[in-house]
């Protein structure tokens, strides 16, 4: 007998991976409406918005080419790679990397042109390297690194 997806998903938040697929909306789920708000628009659990696909544009050339970003909940960006094929890795995945955004930085992008945006999360990029001194994604205890930037 077949299990729907939905019945398989738990029912609380903050339970679930990130790196899960698709899921059946949830009691939790923010409710979708058609507003003409200039806020940003919600974003699911995966996808970038306007924002950070920004950083992540600017900052991809520091990882592998396959890496993936996905947008938590909060507005961090958690960043991992498959290493399966790497002689040395013990888990399927790159202990992932998480950028956090400082909220004054954020607001500054969502007020921000194109072209500034660019260059703002360009001016950043120092902060990450910095951050990601010593990382090794190869870690015996795979430990999110966290680099705040902002």
């Amino acid at each position: 007998m077949a299990v729907p997806f939905s019945s398989v998903v738990p029912d609380r938040p903050g339970k679930t991976s990130f790196w899960t697929t698709a899921r059946a909306a949830g009691k939790y789920d923010m409710k979708e409406t058609a507003s003409s708000s200039t806020q940003p628009q919600t974003v699911g659990v995966g996808s970038l918005d306007n924002v950070r696909s920004v950083f992540w544009q600017a900052y991809r050339h520091l990882f592998p080419p396959h890496s993936l970003a996905a947008q938590t909940p909060n507005g961090s960006v958690v960043i991992s790679w498959s290493i399966m094929d790497e002689p040395n890795a013990r888990y399927p995945y790159a202990a992932p990397v998480m950028l956090r955004f400082d909220q004054a930085l954020v607001e500054a992008m969502w007020k921000a042109d194109a072209r500034q945006r660019v260059r703002i999360a360009e001016k950043h990029e120092a902060t990450l390297r910095e951050g990601l001194r010593g990382y090794d994604p190869f870690a015996r205890f795979p430990n999110a690194r966290v680099v705040n930037i902002g």
